[in-house]
């Protein structure tokens, strides 16, 4: 493990030399991007690579082309847009060979209709906007390896939550944005395909985001609340509250920290490990960041997770620090340790992974 960091260490060490400029930051899947160009249609492409070595204690060290993702999309006309972003996890195969859990997932695909300059609707599969975290997920945002269990893995709401359904976008003012939806899928089980004979029920989850988005600072609250269950009687509701903030807005000093926490709260009907009980679920995360340099940024996250309090009061908790070195435009390395503390006080355990990312 030690030789892997040292040659990575020195290798991109290296490339910094060549070229010391912050690599750029371009956002993931920007539809506003693409869309904006008046000339005739044509298909945008972009996306993201993440290769990574994955030490944890108890599990084998490995090498894991974690994720290629690739976004696509084309204006249809004045109105209308249609994109697509299809993921492929672990390298995956088509055939069945073993000796991994690869998969290939359409996690969006959407037509985007605008009616108005502050009305947008979107029919397909799209990302459920609750909270903010997965707009900073993809592996060239997130300023870690991995990502709050709060939010993925955690077994408090899915994480990465795309799902199908109709929703709409409304600007109340400059600042100020609503969403609401519909979805097949629900809080609890995630996403449902399709509710026909199977893998679902007759009702939908709908679900609200209100955020005042300023330059700066992003704050706001989600709600979504569906029925989980074959038989459309128990619910499974979802409360969630954000905050990011940019104080190098407000100060104009480079040094200063970028902060972002969520907190997610809800409610499974008699879905807890405890028979008839409902299950109970929370969390929260905490980040912080700041570049001391314009090539390197510092960061620290922690949180808490409950997936079921009916059962164990307790949280499991998670504490990591970071390094992200920028290599040269769209590329960058990132080293995280974590410390995991299961509920209860049990054993903990460690992670140390190494990531390398590239963008276009």
């Amino acid at each position: 493990m030690k030789i892997i960091i040292s040659a990575f260490v020195c290798l991109f060490s290296s490339l910094l030399l060549v070229s010391p400029a912050w690599a750029e930051e371009a956002p993931a899947f920007d539809m506003d991007l693409a869309s904006a160009a008046e000339e005739e249609p044509t298909v945008s492409f972009h996306g993201y690579y993440e290769f990574e070595h994955l030490s944890a204690e108890g599990k084998n060290s490995t090498f894991d082309a974690h994720k290629l993702t690739v976004w696509m999309g084309v204006k249809l006309n004045s109105k209308a847009f249609l994109s697509s972003e299809i993921e492929y996890e672990h390298a995956p195969k088509v055939t069945g060979d073993g000796g991994g859990d690869g998969q290939i997932k359409v996690d969006s695909a959407q037509l985007r209709i605008s009616l108005t300059d502050s009305l947008t609707t979107h029919f397909g599969i799209f990302y459920v906007p609750f909270g903010i975290e997965y707009f900073s997920y993809p592996g060239h945002i997130n300023k870690l390896v991995t990502r709050p269990k709060v939010m993925k893995g955690g077994g408090v709401i899915p994480g990465t939550w795309s799902d199908v359904g109709v929703s709409a976008s409304l600007a109340l003012s400059e600042w100020v944005l609503a969403d609401i939806y519909a979805v097949n899928g629900d809080a609890r089980n995630g996403t449902v395909s399709r509710d026909t004979d199977e893998n679902g029920n007759e009702s939908k989850t709908m679900g609200a985001r209100l955020m005042l988005a300023a330059p700066g600072l992003n704050i706001g609250a989600s709600y979504a609340t569906g029925m989980w269950d074959p038989d459309s009687r128990l619910a499974s509701s979802r409360t969630g509250v954000h905050l990011q903030l940019d104080t190098q807005f407000f100060t104009g000093l480079d040094m200063a920290p970028a902060i972002i926490a969520e907190w997610v709260d809800g409610v499974d009907e008699q879905a807890s490990s405890i028979e008839g009980a409902d299950r109970q679920v929370g969390g929260y995360y905490i980040q912080m960041s700041f570049a001391p340099i314009p090539t390197l940024e510092l960061v620290a996250r922690h949180g808490g997770y409950a997936p079921d309090r009916s059962a164990t009061a307790e949280s499991n908790t998670e504490t990591s620090g970071g390094v992200v070195w920028a290599a040269m435009d769209n590329v960058k390395l990132k080293m995280e340790y974590q410390r995991n503390i299961p509920a209860g006080g049990g054993e903990k355990s460690d992670l140390v992974a190494l990531q390398l990312t590239a963008n276009w």
